[in-house]
Formats: structure tokens, C-alpha cells, sequence
């Protein structure tokens, strides 16, 4: 048996409005999946616990990406001249004690 027209038990077909790719649609949001199922983690091996609160670190549930939380954008630069000032400080503490 046919039914004329749409199903209709299937459930409707409304357009789901998504971002751009690479803008969250609402802060917090996802800017890859657009899921807002995200958490904001207190400790990360690169920054400890200040890192993720400096950047607004938010990691998405969904797809794993970490992103700004406020600008919905990719954290990787900031994370690397975090971790790079990081080591540079180590090296010259280092340095510094070696020499003494």
C-alpha cells in the first residue's frame, strides 16, 4: 500500500541552519560539528592548569576537536607558544643551575 504524498509517519524534514565551517554557530558550540557537548577541561599535559583557563580551552564530545570556547577558533598556535615559552624558561633555569 502507497501513501499519496509524504510519509506520514516519518519524521519531519525541517533544514537544520548550520555555521560556516570554522565558526561556532553560539559560543561554546563546535566549530567542526556544530555539537554542544563540549567540556571545558581543568588539566591538559600541555598547559597543567593554567593553560585551559588562559585560552578558554574547550574540548567538543562529539568529534575530539579543542577549541577557543569565546571565538570558536583552533587553539594550536596559542598552545604552542605556551608550550615552547614553557621549555624555553626550563632550558634557562637549567642552564642557570648547571652554572652555579
Amino acid at each position: 500500500m502507497s501513501f499519496p504524498g509524504p510519509n506520514p509517519y516519518a519524521p519531519p524534514q525541517a533544514p537544520v541552519p548550520h555555521a560556516p565551517r570554522g565558526l561556532a554557530s553560539s559560543p561554546g558550540a563546535c566549530p567542526q560539528c556544530q555539537s554542544t557537548d563540549v567540556h571545558r577541561p581543568t588539566f591538559t599535559w600541555w598547559g597543567g592548569l593554567l593553560g585551559p583557563k588562559l585560552f578558554n580551552h574547550t574540548i567538543c564530545r562529539g568529534c575530539g576537536l579543542g577549541f577557543n570556547w569565546k571565538t570558536g577558533k583552533s587553539n594550536a598556535t596559542a598552545i604552542g607558544i605556551y608550550f615552547g615559552v614553557a621549555i624555553a624558561i626550563a632550558v634557562v633555569f637549567v642552564i642557570l643551575r648547571a652554572s652555579m
